[in-house]
């Protein structure tokens, strides 16, 4: 799983994803106009 936080027009969120979907994601919220300033990686638990 992936955490990924986001600002969009001044509105902060966060979202943990899958892996394998995270890029994708990331591209997504980037084409949005989302400033992604944080990603990690978590552990399995």
């Amino acid at each position: 799983m992936v955490l990924i936080c986001w600002d969009l027009r001044g509105s902060r969120s966060s979202e943990t994803v899958p892996f394998h979907q995270a890029r994708v994601r990331r591209n997504q919220l980037e084409q949005q106009g989302a400033v992604v300033y944080w990603s990690e990686r978590l552990a399995n638990t």
